[in-house]
């Protein structure tokens, strides 16, 4: 066969492979878009899903600490009734028998108090002893004392947390070393 017996290139031959090639190229493009249209549900999905989950978590904390300025508001009736038995229990003459019916109808009043806020996740907390803390803590002075600087030393009003957030800070006294005079 000599060069000029060739046979001519077939323009179907052609066409069927640009075809091909075109469909290749297609199927190349239809399969991208598939993938990033799959990806983009995937995506979104998610972000659906957190924001359920952020909307869920918003709506617990809700429920949990929508009370937070009622009990505040309650603490101060606590505080009164703690003060009012106070001096029920340290006074003598409080101790006779006729305000014996008196004197056990407000311990009833304080431990249904307790219940209540037991109930409702209020929780009082020690101080007394303790390192004193910013976060949970408010002092009104310092006093000399032999225990370790920053030391609470004593509770003026208790502090309260609601669930696992600070409703109320203690007011509490903390230590100061004593000012050593030997020089």
């Amino acid at each position: 066969m000599n060069n000029n017996d060739e046979t001519p290139p077939n323009d179907n031959q052609e066409e069927k492979i640009n075809n091909a090639e075109v469909e290749t190229v297609a199927e190349n493009n239809v399969e991208k878009q598939i993938e990033e249209l799959n990806d983009k549900l995937l995506r979104s999905l998610a972000e659906n899903q957190n924001l359920r989950k952020i909307h869920e978590k918003e709506k617990e904390d809700l429920i949990k600490y929508s009370s937070s300025s009622f009990a505040r508001e309650i603490l101060n009736l606590a505080d009164n009734l703690e003060r009012a038995f106070g001096l029920f229990k340290d006074n003598p003459k409080f101790k006779s028998e006729e305000f014996k019916d008196i004197v056990l109808g407000i311990e009833l009043i304080e431990k249904e108090l307790i219940n209540s806020f037991d109930k409702n996740g209020i929780k009082s907390f020690e101080s007394v002893g303790k390192k004193f803390d910013p976060n949970f803590h408010q002092a009104l002075n310092e006093v000399e004392s032999e225990e370790e600087s920053g030391t609470v030393i004593n509770e003026i009003q208790k502090g309260y947390m609601l669930n696992d957030r600070l409703l109320r800070p203690a007011l509490v006294s903390i230590s100061k070393k004593k000012a050593n005079l030997n020089k």
